[in-house]
């Protein structure tokens, strides 16, 4: 019993230590999806922020239910160690929950940016709103238009008028030659990045979910090895 408890006391301290870079991660790749998911948020006009904020406080808060874990782990407290084995099931059920909820909302089936973005296309020269919005979405997807650049040619308010975020090597504010313009539309680009997106956040969240089960186990051996040590009268 002894050398049993020893061992799981051991293993549960190096999975705290595990445990805690697994929250910096958590927290940095929220942090940085977050970041460019916002740049794109009003050209969609849909709530797809959200898995984002959530890894940001579960990364946040991880770091203190790895202070719980080390603590029951070393000290061999069985209050502490459930509390531990409790916040962690809480943040493992959070996380799958999550990583459902951005599996299917960032699916592409499931993404409709035809009309908002539309919407914010034709209004590209009225509002300075609009046309930040058009030009980030242009500028750091490498795409033009709607569809394609031919959304620029013809038409008001456009009649053939190229921006200058359809380019890479343009000056800001300049006209973007149209054989120099990116092909492909701004709505399939946004897409195919969402859809990324949500790849990486449900991935990470299934992931480092599995390795919080591993947590959970070893703290509720630990907890039972601790009681059982304890109704014997036996301590290390």
């Amino acid at each position: 019993m002894g050398c049993g408890l020893g061992l799981i006391k051991y293993l549960l301290f190096i999975f705290n230590f595990i445990f805690a870079l697994c929250g910096l991660a958590i927290l940095i790749v929220g942090v940085l999806m977050h970041i460019n998911i916002n740049n794109y948020q009003d050209a969609i006009h849909e709530n797809i922020s959200f898995p984002s904020i959530t890894f940001i406080v579960i990364g946040s808060i991880i770091f203190v239910i790895a202070f719980f874990g080390c603590c029951g782990a070393i000290r061999e407290s069985h209050c502490m160690t459930i509390t531990f084995a409790s916040f962690l099931l809480t943040i493992f059920i959070v996380q799958v929950a999550v990583a459902i909820y951005a599996f299917v909302v960032f699916k592409d089936s499931n993404i409709d940016v035809n009309k908002s973005y539309s919407k914010l296309f034709n209004e590209y020269w009225n509002t300075s709103t609009s046309r930040e919005i058009v030009d980030i979405v242009q500028k750091n997807l490498e795409c033009c238009g709607i569809n394609s650049k031919a959304d620029y040619q013809g038409s008001a308010p456009f009649n053939g008028t190229i921006p200058w975020s359809c380019c890479s090597d343009v000056e800001q504010f300049s006209v973007c030659p149209n054989n120099q313009a990116f092909n492909q539309g701004c709505a399939k680009a946004l897409k195919e990045f969402l859809v990324y997106a949500g790849a990486v956040l449900g991935g990470v969240a299934i992931g480092i979910a599995a390795v919080e089960l591993i947590g959970i186990i070893f703290a509720l051996c630990l907890a039972n090895s601790i009681k059982n040590s304890e109704r014997r009268g036996y301590r290390v």
